[in-house]
């Protein structure tokens, strides 16, 4: 069993879902990036906050880490699902799953799918897998990544 630690900037479910800033296996490396994070972002008033569009910006609600237990070997690159959740104009962000090969988050993507059309869900949700290099700064942005369409691709990618 590995422990994972995401990086997790948490934004108002108005302006979109939270965004992942790295997938760590190293809890002392996801610090050091959590600590960048809000290092870089923080104005003179000790708030966090990201620039969306040209003169709107965004109070990050806080930077968090969370532990993941998995039965993954440690790995190059996490798959992380996640299952997205629209209501009353606010997306939300849990993370289902995460696994170090496609094929495998693949099939844990299909059967929440499968499960979330054979229930009776009041409020839209969509899954999708985030591709995370192991260790690393997540290559977008929080203000790309609020510009970006949340669902991923075709094969369900982010």
């Amino acid at each position: 069993m590995n422990t994972i630690y995401l990086c997790i900037v948490r934004i108002s479910g108005y302006e979109g879902p939270d965004f992942i800033l790295g997938a760590f296996d190293n809890k002392d490396t996801a610090e050091k990036a959590k600590t960048t994070f809000i290092k870089d972002n923080q104005n003179e008033d000790n708030q966090v906050k990201v620039l969306a569009e040209k003169d709107r910006w965004i109070e990050v609600e806080e930077v968090k880490l969370d532990s993941f237990s998995c039965d993954i070997p440690l790995s190059d690159f996490y798959y992380i699902i996640s299952r997205f959740s629209e209501g009353f104009g606010q997306i939300y962000r849990d993370i289902e799953a995460i696994f170090d090969n496609y094929e495998n988050a693949l099939a844990k993507l299909e059967q929440l799918e499968k499960e979330y059309d054979e229930s009776d869900a009041s409020f839209p949700e969509y899954f999708a897998i985030e591709k995370l290099q192991a260790n690393q700064i997540n290559t977008k942005t929080v203000t790309q990544w609020l510009a970006d369409d949340f669902w991923g691709d075709e094969n369900h990618l982010l």
